[in-house]
């Protein structure tokens, strides 16, 4: 892997400025950049223990960049704090269940807006149906975005239709004259909201506007920032114990 980090080190800068230094984890420290492995030892794997830390190009902005010229292979978890973005495909990778010389690559769904989504199945009981929705749903929902509600009755041509919906739950009916035909029927449903926070993201934006738009930080990024910062206090302690 060929890394390269745009970001002023102050330990780079003020122990080693513009000296290369190599060690046995051929990790090269510069005044402008560290380097991962030198070209001439790229056979070689260089494996890093413990937090790898990115902060800031300078005071103001907090910021870096990581470039990666190769794949980067993730054996855990991984936890962003901001926006994730790519130029190519997210794939969900699952075993093929009777051949195993094989695997199922599935690709994520785009769409422009950032959607929050419950499906199922229910059915009406004397023509009606309440459809309580999980709490998941409710409390990541934008209580201001329109809310989308598609059914489909099963078994019967008959119509249902929305009486009432929220992020909390949906009433369905069926149209009178169905119902003394044909009685109570099953029905799948997919309830659609967009994500509390994020109802004004813009489709189509300038080249030179993406970059910048990474520094906006509205009232949801804030609540992710703060439970970052609670889960690195968490693990700072940890280290702090074993010491």
């Amino acid at each position: 892997m060929k890394a390269q980090v745009k970001v002023f080190v102050v330990m780079a800068a003020v122990v080693l400025s513009g000296v290369g230094f190599s060690a046995v984890a051929q990790i090269n420290f510069n005044a402008n950049d560290i380097q991962f492995r030198a070209p001439n030892n790229s056979s070689r794997t260089t494996i890093h223990y413990g937090d790898f830390v990115l902060h800031g190009g300078n005071a103001s902005s907090q910021r870096g960049y990581l470039y990666a010229y190769s794949p980067i292979v993730a054996y855990s978890d991984t936890y962003i704090s901001g926006s994730l973005y790519l130029s190519g495909n997210k794939h969900f990778i699952h075993p093929h269940p009777t051949n195993d010389s094989k695997l199922i690559k599935y690709i994520a769904i785009e769409s422009g807006e950032a959607l929050t989504l419950a499906r199922g199945t229910a059915r009406t009981v004397n023509g009606q149906a309440t459809i309580e929705l999980p709490e998941h749903f409710s409390l990541v929902t934008s209580k201001d975005a329109p809310i989308t509600v598609i059914l489909t009755p099963e078994g019967a041509p008959v119509l249902l239709y929305t009486k009432q919906k929220s992020r909390e739950k949906v009433v369905v009916a069926m149209k009178p004259s169905d119902f003394s035909e044909f009685k109570d029927v099953e029905f799948s449903f997919q309830v659609t909201g967009v994500r509390d926070g994020f109802e004004k993201q813009e489709v189509i934006v300038d080249e030179d506007k993406l970059e910048s738009s990474t520094n906006i930080r509205d009232d949801v990024q804030k609540r992710i920032d703060a439970y970052t910062e609670r889960v690195k206090a968490r693990h700072e302690l940890k280290y702090q114990e074993k010491e």
